[in-house]
């Protein structure tokens, strides 16, 4: 009998096996890039998602539809020579956000077509969450979690029926996985920047389990809730501005040996930023499925600064040359300031701060702007094949010169930049022992 391969990762993690699976959520092609290849180099699978806000029917922030982004990862997966069947597609946060300011009829429609969209593009795992008020729910008072398992429950109808269209297409296709639930900032982060994290209350866990399980049972959904492999819960762990919410495995003790007597796993968010241990012991309580996005484009970025410090010297006598991608990466930012004016407090200097530094990484939103992606290929360009001295990518990139130096990676600007990512990457690896390891 068939069984779905984050299905298995969550049956070993329920025997005591402490694994888990990361997923990432970014549409970044560096990001993308380098989780395929660490996925190549040790033979594991890549689960890789977008979310509502990044890719829809309407395009998104990325500009693409599900159909696009399955092509866009797809092809990066050709290039590298990696086999499409070591890919799992998903949806992160698929339900009525990105049209949440409309009244009920219309931006539930509106979802319900994005949860078509992603089946119909081969995605196998999907994250249905309606935790979110709509434009005519009272604002007033807390979303009752019977709405949010109705919505819930639409769109999985929704998704079962796109799916059956998918299989009269595809003889060898399987039935999608779901998670459910959503306590847990919206996707981009929480924008108070004081605000700590609490780990969801089991009784308020159990409610809402309970609730899904009735609503999806009242429409026939009994199929689809054995699916279910995860249930997002707050587990007290959240990045902010400046400041981190480190794991507190005590302190979720409670929820987590609830959580184990359930079928399915604890999908935890926001786990960028954590440390490798925390990640392990998540793994260990129960969290089989880590989503992690910011923190890849984080190290992309942190990366792409130090390689452009090392062309700014490479190329001092020869200014016209130089990228000055920071330079441009700012004044794209300062220009159209809308995905982080809302998140980067103080004057115009901690502004400046944390455009460039933030935990946030508001920055990633910009990076696929055309003046963006041309400063980007040029400083790329400007240090390929043997253009960075060894002594300048000792100072400022360590890990990648002693892998130059003892032939490991190429000296070349991409090279580096993707290991840069992979070194991030190896510890969700390590962590959820999807390394080799199992």
């Amino acid at each position: 009998m068939y069984m779905h391969p984050v299905q298995e990762i969550v049956q070993r993690n329920k025997a005591g096996r402490g694994v888990g699976v990361f997923s990432c959520c970014s549409a970044n092609r560096d990001v993308v890039k380098a989780v395929l290849v660490k996925a190549q180099k040790t033979k594991t699978i890549a689960l890789i998602e977008s979310t509502s806000n990044q890719v829809n029917p309407e395009g998104g922030y990325t500009g693409m539809t599900a159909a696009d982004f399955r092509d866009f990862v797809y092809e990066l997966a050709d290039s590298i020579g990696l086999d499409r069947s070591r890919i799992i597609l998903g949806g992160d946060h698929l339900g009525p956000l990105p049209w949440c300011d409309e009244p009920e009829e219309t931006c539930m429609e509106k979802a319900a077509a994005l949860v078509e969209s992603c089946v119909m593009a081969g995605y196998s795992k999907i994250h249905l969450d309606t935790s979110m008020r709509v434009g005519d729910d009272n604002p007033h008072i807390p979303l009752d979690v019977g709405v949010c398992a109705r919505r819930g429950a639409f769109l999985c109808e929704r998704a079962e029926e796109a799916f059956a269209c998918y299989a009269a297409e595809h003889s060898d296709a399987e039935p999608p996985v779901y998670v459910l639930g959503s306590e847990v900032p919206v996707p981009g982060g929480d924008t108070d920047a004081d605000a700590v994290m609490g780990v969801t209350d089991v009784e308020n866990c159990k409610k809402t389990i309970e609730t899904y399980e009735r609503e999806f049972e009242a429409h026939g959904l009994q199929d689809a809730l054995s699916r279910v492999v995860g249930f997002v819960v707050e587990m007290g762990v959240e990045f902010h501005e400046r400041t981190l919410d480190e794991y507190d495995s005590a302190a979720a003790q409670a929820l987590c040996a609830y959580m184990r007597q359930k079928p399915f796993a604890i999908e935890g968010h926001s786990s960028d930023y954590q440390t490798q241990d925390n990640l392990k012991q998540m793994c260990v309580d129960g969290v089989s499925i880590l989503k992690v996005g910011p923190a890849f484009t984080f190290s992309m970025r942190e990366a792409l600064f130090a390689l452009e410090e090392i062309e700014s010297r490479v190329y001092a006598n020869k200014p016209q040359r130089r990228s000055y991608f920071r330079d441009v990466l700012e004044r794209v930012m300062l220009d159209n300031p809308g995905y982080w004016k809302d998140y980067y407090k103080g004057d115009s200097n901690d502004q400046a701060i944390s455009r460039a530094y933030s935990f946030y990484d508001r920055a990633r939103y910009y990076m696929s702007q055309p003046e963006v992606q041309a400063a980007r290929k040029k400083l790329l360009d400007n240090l390929a094949h043997g253009e960075i001295p060894l002594c300048m990518l000792s100072q400022y990139l360590p890990h990648q010169y002693y892998r130059v130096r003892t032939g490991e990676l190429e000296n070349d600007a991409e090279s580096i930049l993707l290991d840069r990512i992979g070194d991030r990457i190896d510890a969700y690896l390590h962590a959820t022992k999807n390394n080799g390891e199992m």
